[in-house]
């Protein structure tokens, strides 16, 4: 593993040491953990953009069809973590 100076402004520092003291996790970890999904996401907007162009979606098509499976399977969470 290797070591990274960085530089936050007060106000982020403090949103991850939040997060941190929430999740019991080190700063470290929290920081890694955001890299981690905002290089991630690059990646999944690849994806997501190729199958759009293959279904022949427009942009728009695409968001309202994402948004619109989110709250569905938020639904079925919430009926099963009601059971």
């Amino acid at each position: 593993m290797s070591t990274l100076k960085i530089e936050l402004d007060d106000e982020l520092l403090a949103l991850v040491e939040e997060r941190a003291a929430v999740l019991g996790k080190p700063r470290s970890e929290v920081i890694a953990d955001a890299l981690r999904r905002q290089l991630e996401g690059g990646r999944l907007r690849d994806i997501l953009d190729s199958a759009r162009r293959r279904a022949s979606l427009s942009e728009d098509e695409a968001m309202q069809l994402a948004i619109t499976e989110l709250k569905a399977v938020r639904a079925e969470r919430k009926i099963r973590d009601t059971a």
